[in-house]
């Protein structure tokens, strides 16, 4: 122990003698810890990291058909009770389900995210309450519309974490809501970073949840009405799998007593998942797969920082040849020189690792932050500092050191006592070739990542050109949802037709339509279509617009026509079957028309001409389904940019279905100022009702760009970019480094070569030959790596190649003047050199 201190106090003095060594090498490792540590932070949030309470102990019911064994759905609230109650394997059994809610802010509204839970929920969780209490079994009753809430902490934190907050009022959907209680610091509910800002109890569903999200209008008392999601803790002693058989028999009991609602369903048990929430049991291989990537990622990073650092103490240990003959000449063996090596490699490690887990916790704080700013409906994110950060740093400091100290330790300790005395050049080549070698590890693994972010930037800047199908120029867009202010179905309709008129009579609207699906948005909606009650079911993309949709946003149409203005009005008539489309009044017609779009009709009808044919569409499989008459045949349309390819979509007018929440789509005229018209959107509809909640207002492009899955690809480009970025600068370190080293070591032999006559070309050319040489040999292996990097990333890319060519060709260019130039500085240094000076140098 005595040599151990008395080695860490040498160390500590050796590097305040040497402050730029010093300075270089700490941030080096303080550059490569750190990234390690920032993408530790946010596997440790998302994978590692144990969830509040006992959440990681609870279990997920799932109701799955016996027949159609791929198919689950949710419970209804009495099957909820049923299980709850009934079925003697839970010692709590919690239940839950989302919505949208508008939260009143002053004079305006805001969308966020909410959780409607069961009275039990905080206790079946296991975690208690920041402040204030849970809800009561009164206020979950059905029917109850218990006007209570609980916030989140951020949200407590956001009021300055006042007292008199717990009992406060907030307004909710248009009613006013009381504060009860206050959830803890870094509480998610049952998932991982993402989290609602309010929890309502299930006896505010009727009056809180919006109609997306309501598989019904009936409420909770309905036995056929699936709403919630359950998930709770088996009895002590209770086996999962035992518990799975008591189930099955609870479901084939639940069958004959109601065989309406019940038939045909088992349950199963299932893991809680920390990334979404779902009615089918889900798998956390995703998250997993996306940790390993980011790890290796980060792990090439500090490896490259390693070899950079290997190579700086071989240098430093040239310079100390003379010293450690000595010691060995006194009598240290070579164990203990390995020993004091290893102590100021890891006294270095220790250095960047304090300053590494720094920049890790500033990262993640960062993280937060962009999170937090991208997501849409006020979701809150939540990554929590934790002690596994700084154990990780340490851990990462002792595993740089083994790496980067261990073989130059091992390559220095060398017994070659009179030559190293004598300070001969033996020995100098072989460290010099070691030199080289490390190089050339740093220069391949650096083009990986080089290449790699590159490969990402191509996906964002694919994903920006995205093309849904239609052009997004003169496109704006604002959404609305009255419900979120409490108004009903009429209201809403008479807002909805007012504004749409006031809107198309803008100075500078081309034309205006509404939409209750928006391509590239948060949120879509399907339904089964087929032609008769027999046929197997199309899945297609179900939207409810407005008159002159298709014109509006430029959705070429096929064949048929558009809704006409007439058939925005709630009126319960439509087309007979067959019809002519024209020519008859309303009062004739029975069934509400409908457009498709080219792949549903051939999936529908192949060939053949489907204008005037009936269709039936169904929102699920316990629902009737509802004829409707093809008047119209539109081109394709992508929602998402991930969509490969197309899916099949059907359209109804606005009057034959209702959504409070709805998109204005308007198209203006060329040379109309994009943010001047939106402002004058926005003061229409508020003359037309000063408290319509107002989601956002935007053009179609800005809607591109900011919808998840293109700040998905963005965020993929950014980070895989700062690492490729960062192993390039550690590898121009490097390579600089080593040149500048080698310069110094030979010149003695570049005075002798000027002196022999020489020039100063021939002495550039020289040098940035061998620097040359290593490069490419860097270039081959690391094209290598790159290729195989990139097959392993291939799933994340967005119509990218992993083996562009062209971003590859891109990537060696980059390293190779990075490299070049660092030899460049060494090679005018060299020139430099006085041959009189030089012969006397040794």
């Amino acid at each position: 122990m005595s040599h151990l201190l008395q080695d860490v106090r040498h160390s500590l003095r050796l590097l305040r003698q040497t402050p730029g060594f010093t300075a270089v090498a700490v941030s080096v490792l303080a550059l490569g810890i750190g990234a390690n540590a920032a993408v530790f932070s946010l596997v440790n949030a998302l994978v590692l990291q144990p969830r509040p309470g006992r959440i990681d102990e609870m279990v997920g019911v799932f109701s799955r058909d016996r027949v159609k064994v791929n198919r689950y759905r949710d419970f209804s609230y009495p099957a909820y009770v049923d299980l709850r109650d009934r079925a003697g394997v839970f010692e709590s059994l919690m239940a839950h389900t989302f919505s949208t809610v508008g939260i009143g802010d002053g004079d305006s509204t805001r969308q966020v995210f909410a959780a409607i839970v069961s009275a039990n929920y905080f206790t079946t969780l296991g975690v208690p309450l920041a402040a204030g209490r849970p809800f009561t079994l009164d206020e979950e009753r059905p029917g109850a519309r218990a006007a209570v809430a609980v916030a989140s902490f951020g949200v407590w934190r956001t009021a300055g974490f006042s007292p008199a907050f717990i009992g406060s009022t907030v307004r909710v959907n248009g009613t006013p809501f009381t504060v009860v209680g206050v959830t803890p610091r870094g509480f998610a509910g049952t998932m991982s970073i993402v989290s609602p800002q309010w929890w309502f109890p299930l006896g505010s569903y009727d009056s809180i949840v919006g109609e997306m999200f309501k598989e019904r209008e009936t409420g909770l008392t309905d036995r056929g009405n699936y709403a919630v999601i359950t998930a709770g803790i088996l009895k002590p002693g209770t086996s999962r799998t035992a518990a799975g058989q008591a189930l099955d028999r609870f479901a084939r009991r639940l069958d004959t007593e109601y065989p309406g609602t019940d038939h045909d369903q088992t349950f199963l048990l299932g893991s809680v998942p920390r990334m979404s929430v779902s009615s089918s049991p889900q798998t956390s291989s995703g998250m997993t797969i996306l940790s390993a990537l980011l790890i290796l990622m980060a792990a090439l990073v500090l490896a490259v920082a390693c070899l950079n650092l290997a190579n700086l103490l071989l240098a430093r240990g040239a310079a100390r040849r003379k010293e450690i003959a000595i010691r060995q000449a006194l009598g240290s063996g070579r164990w203990r020189v390995v020993q004091q090596l290893l102590v100021e490699g890891l006294t270095l490690s220790t250095l960047g690792a304090a300053l590494g887990a720094v920049i890790g916790l500033w990262a993640s704080t960062a993280l937060t932050a962009w999170l937090s700013s991208v997501l849409p409906l006020g979701i809150e994110v939540v990554i929590e500092p934790s002690w596994r950060l700084i154990l990780a740093a340490l851990s990462l400091a002792v595993f740089s050191t083994v790496f980067f100290a261990l073989g130059p330790a091992w390559t220095l300790s060398r017994p070659a006592v009179v030559a190293d005395l004598k300070e001969t050049p033996d020995g100098r080549g072989r460290r010099s070739r070691t030199g080289a070698l490390l190089v050339v590890g740093q220069l391949a693994l650096s083009l990986a990542l080089v290449a790699a972010g590159g490969l990402f930037v191509r996906a964002a800047i694919n994903a920006a050109d995205a093309d849904p199908g239609f052009s997004l120029e003169h496109q704006l867009i604002v959404s609305v949802d009255p419900s979120l202010a409490g108004y009903g179905g009429d209201r809403s309709r008479n807002v909805f037709r007012t504004a749409l008129d006031r809107v198309r009579s803008i100075p500078g609207v081309e034309r205006a339509s509404v939409a209750s699906i928006v391509p590239f948005g948060e949120f879509d909606e399907s339904r089964s279509v087929r032609l008769t009650p027999a046929d197997e079911a199309v899945s297609a993309d179900f939207a409810i617009v407005g008159a002159d949709y298709f014109d509006t946003i430029g959705l070429r149409l096929l064949r048929g026509r558009e809704f006409t203005r007439g058939e925005e009005d709630p009126v319960g008539e439509g087309l007979t079957p067959g019809s002519d489309l024209g020519g008859r009044s309303r009062a004739q017609t029975r069934l509400s028309p409908v457009v498709i779009d080219r792949l549903l009709s051939r999936r529908l009808f192949k060939d053949a001409d489907p204008l005037g044919r009936q269709i039936l569409i169904q929102r699920r499989d316990e629902d009737p389904s509802q004829p409707f008459v093809v008047v119209g045949v539109a081109a394709e349309m992508r929602h998402d940019i991930f969509d490969r390819e197309a899916k099949p979509h059907a359209y109804v007018p606005f009057g034959a279905l209702f959504r409070p929440s709805m998109t204005f789509h308007v198209r203006t005229h060329p040379g109309v100022d994009d943010a001047a018209m939106l402002a004058a959107i926005r003061g229409e509809l508020l003359r037309v009702d000063d408290r319509l909640p107002i989601i956002f207002a935007k053009t179609m492009t800005q809607q591109r760009d900011r919808s998840l899955t293109a700040w998905a690809v963005r965020a993929a480009a950014t980070l895989f970019s700062a690492f490729g970025g960062l192993a390039l600068l550690l590898a121009t370190i490097g390579v600089y480094g080593v040149k500048a080293y080698d310069v110094s070591r030979r010149t003695r032999e570049i005075g002798i070569r000027m002196a022999l006559g020489a020039t100063t070309g021939d002495v550039q050319r020289l040098v940035l030959r061998e620097g040359m040489r290593t490069t490419v040999t860097g270039l081959v292996i690391g094209l290598l790596l790159a290729a195989g990097l990139g097959k392993l990333l291939s799933g994340l890319l967005y119509r990218v190649s992993p083996f562009d060519p062209s971003v590859l060709t891109i990537a060696a260019i980059v390293l190779s003047a990075a490299a070049m130039l660092a030899c460049y500085v060494p090679a005018r240094r060299a020139t430099r050199v006085v041959p009189l000076e030089a012969l006397r140098s040794e």
